[in-house]
């Protein structure tokens, strides 16, 4: 989840835009404008994001097989 907002910002820097947080003060360029960099660093940001939606999905399939399989009172904490 850290690691998603960082290679945005690198994604952004190597690109040579600037990056502004929500709108607030604009970030600094962590790295010189390289295309190639840009590329790299875009093939790990969607895997990243590909992982991270994965994750969310075992958490959801988790919680979904407690409160139908076990039958226990996880879902109804998390909620409440």
């Amino acid at each position: 989840m850290f690691t998603l907002p960082i290679t945005g910002w690198l994604i952004t820097s190597a690109a040579g835009l600037s990056a502004s947080f929500f709108g607030l003060f604009t970030l600094p360029s962590l790295i010189i404008p390289n295309e190639e960099l840009r590329a790299i660093f875009e093939e790990i940001h969607e895997w990243l994001a590909y992982g991270l939606i994965a994750l969310l999905a075992l958490h959801t399939a988790a919680a979904l097989k407690h409160h139908f399989i076990n039958r226990d009172d996880i879902l109804r904490r998390m909620i409440s």
